[in-house]
């Protein structure tokens, strides 16, 4: 009988070894996934794809509020073959829906080859037309999008 002891003690000692273990790992886990406070007010980007004949806007951007500034990261591919518009001038010219004017916005060059950022901050809340234009040594594009809503 003696012999059976320690055996149970080592088959005892490795079932709450494990059972540690698994407890642990739950804790860690649910402890890590709990909404980080800050986060809890981003909301998430908006994406839209859009298209001329030579030209693939990718556009992510912030949600719109009136009076605060929204980033739009912008992936500009030219579909005559494929590869990322280099060294364009990138600009957004904003208007009122169906009105004139608001503001115009030059994005400035990615770290990344046909990445454009620029940001957006639109005064008054409404229903706003955003016009890309992408102009570089091969390219020459007006891209009109309408329906962004500002809050």
């Amino acid at each position: 009988m003696h012999s059976t002891l320690p055996a149970q003690t080592t088959a005892c000692s490795r079932s709450a070894l494990v059972l540690s273990f698994i407890i642990g790992v739950v804790m860690f886990t649910a402890c890590g996934s709990s909404p980080k406070p800050e986060a809890e007010h981003e909301e998430e980007a908006l994406a839209r794809t859009e298209f001329t004949d030579r030209l693939e806007n990718f556009f992510e951007y912030e949600p719109l509020k009136a009076g605060k500034p929204s980033q739009f990261l912008i992936h500009l591919t030219d579909l005559s073959d494929g590869t990322p518009v280099e060294k364009a001038e990138v600009t957004l010219i904003t208007r009122i829906k169906g009105g004139s004017e608001v503001m115009q916005t030059k994005a400035r060059v990615g770290k990344v080859t046909g990445i454009y950022v620029a940001d957006v901050a639109i005064s008054d809340s409404g229903i706003y037309d955003i016009e890309f234009l992408i102009k570089n040594a091969k390219l020459d594009e007006r891209l009109a999008l309408t329906d962004f809503k500002v809050e």
